[in-house]
């Protein structure tokens, strides 16, 4: 009930209103990010796990690369630990691990460059955009209301100079 009450509050405040519109927006963008990257994981799982998860005991570094890439649940986490706080030096006091394939260091620097600082830009465009529009829709509904006030003294002015008295020039007199 007392919730309730809180959302009236916010529909009778058109500030309020609109700023949690906007959130409301903006975790709705978040959602689809979040739908984006669990896909973008997904398939870089895949594919780690297919190229490196599966060594075999007698390759360098196999324990590591298994341990963190060893079926598509694990490696998600992995690339998702790294996409979200990126960790290079775990990778490379692997003695030679990032030298020894360097196919596993490109793919490295671009998941961080791109999952990381692209879902940061990503989530950042998005919700400003969600912004500037809500701010767009705010502009609208002044000048909405500007052009309400400027009609209403057009029709209070045509009133009061119907009731007026005109001389033979069309001027009204001081008196009235």
């Amino acid at each position: 009930l007392r919730i309730m009450r809180l959302f009236r509050l916010v529909k009778f405040l058109k500030q309020l209103y609109l700023l949690a519109f906007g959130f409301v927006e903006a975790v709705q963008a978040i959602f689809w990010v979040t739908v984006l990257m669990s896909v973008v994981l997904y398939v870089c799982s895949i594919v780690m796990v297919r190229t490196v998860g599966r060594l075999d005991e007698e390759e360098p570094h196999a324990q590591f690369l298994n341990e963190h890439f060893q079926d598509i649940r694990t490696c998600m986490l992995t690339l998702f630990v790294l996409m979200s706080s990126p960790n290079l030096p775990l990778y490379m006091s692997q003695d030679g691990l990032l030298w020894e394939r360097p196919g596993l260091l490109m793919f490295l620097i671009c998941f961080v460059i791109l999952g990381s600082f692209g879902m940061i830009a990503l989530l950042t465009g998005v919700i400003s955009e969600s912004m500037f529009e809500k701010n767009q829709l705010r502009v609208e509904e002044a000048r909405k209301e500007q052009d309400a006030v400027f009609a209403h003294i057009e029709t209070t002015a045509s009133e009061i100079h119907s009731r007026c008295s005109l001389d033979a020039m069309g001027e009204a007199s001081h008196q009235e």
